[in-house]
């Protein structure tokens, strides 16, 4: 049985493209209704680079697998499932909102990039590892100091 479909460099290609369409749209739904605010001073080429930043910062995962055949299948793999991970952090934020807390200290990184990770590390290596949790918390770390940071 043939194990995966697509070529090598096909999976590189489409995860380029998923990550520019991530921070692409993102800056798009930041920017539309950030435009009509005076004062606001936010410009689209900015966002655009700060979240070009983070979604290439998801190429993290790379760094256990970097060398084996199994690199292109655990980054499209976990760039298919970035919108699980909003979706986990939308829930976790929207939990601790609900129970009075209101300052995550870039805790909704961590859930963010940690389902991603986790998922795509357990679907193609086929084992638990404390990678995803590492990486999950590196992401955090970074993300929430380049989103923290006076530009």
């Amino acid at each position: 049985m043939k194990e995966s479909a697509l070529s090598y460099g096909l999976k590189w290609g489409i995860s380029i493209t998923m990550t520019l369409a991530y921070a692409f749209g993102a800056a798009v739904f930041y920017y539309l209704p950030a435009r009509g605010e005076p004062d606001l001073g936010v410009s689209f080429g900015g966002l655009l680079t700060h979240f070009l930043v983070l979604s290439f910062l998801l190429w993290i995962v790379l760094l256990p697998v970097m060398g084996s055949g199994k690199a292109p299948d655990v980054l499209m793999l976990t760039l298919l499932t970035v919108p699980a991970g909003l979706l986990a952090s939308l829930l976790f934020l929207f939990l601790l909102t609900g129970l009075g807390i209101r300052e995550t200290y870039g805790a909704e990184y961590f859930v963010f990039s940690f389902v991603p990770f986790f998922l795509a590390t357990k679907t193609v290596l086929k084992r638990v590892s404390p990678a995803p949790v590492l990486l999950a918390a590196v992401y955090a770390l970074l993300a929430y100091l380049w989103g923290s940071a006076s530009w």
